[in-house]
């Protein structure tokens, strides 16, 4: 059965995957900013979740951490104040090891379906993401609006409909059979079997 973020998302993920075999033009998130596309408040809401930022430690919860390094800047003169998490590397490839052991257990479907709710969450904080760009790039707030925002997007479901659509094409199961010129065919799990006896010294059975 499909996982949840899935289905909902999958009408997202069948119009991507479409325009990925047309190679034609295709948005998911609108590139502009007008409210009357985000809605009315949506850039006050963005500029207002940026500005809560602003001289605090940002609110960024990883397996390893060493201390916080700070000292940016804005361009514009705006002093950000922002402190982050600085990284144990060793660390976090541990967590990723750990996290990766679980996530390999999980089918392409949940895959899809969480990288494209996480895709949909991060287009609801564009604003808020472009006032940031802006203030660390020097970017102009309608520049930094479309590159960090809707155009990020927009390749990183272009990346998730190619997974997709190559992922769909394997079986999720299968049984493999070379036909014997005698009796039943073997299985693979036979051979891989046959294999490890082998390899262990055992007669195979």
């Amino acid at each position: 059965m499909p996982h949840p973020l899935f289905e909902r998302h999958r009408e997202l993920l069948s119009r991507a995957v479409q325009a990925i075999h047309e190679r034609s033009y295709w948005s998911a998130f609108p590139e502009s900013a007008s409210p009357k596309v985000y809605g009315e408040g949506s850039a006050e809401a963005g500029k207002a979740a940026f500005d809560k930022l602003i001289g605090q430690r940002f609110p960024l919860t990883q397996p390893a951490t060493v201390g916080d390094v700070a000292g940016e800047r804005s361009p514009f003169g705006l002093p950000l104040g922002v402190t982050y998490p600085k990284p144990d590397i060793d660390g976090l490839f541990a967590a990723v090891s750990r996290a990766h052991d679980q996530w390999k257990k999980a089918d392409p479907e949940t895959w899809v379906g969480v990288c494209l709710e996480t895709l949909v969450r991060i287009n609801k904080a564009s604003f808020e993401i472009a006032n940031a760009v802006m203030h660390t790039t020097g970017q102009a707030f309608v520049m930094a609006f479309q590159a960090g925002g809707p155009h990020a997007q927009d390749r990183g479901l272009e990346a998730v409909a190619y997974a997709w659509d190559e992922m769909r094409r394997v079986p999720a199961e299968a049984t493999w059979e070379k036909p014997q010129p005698k009796g039943d065919p073997v299985t693979g799990y036979e051979i891989m079997l046959r294999i490890k006896t082998t390899l262990a010294g055992k007669p195979s059975q």
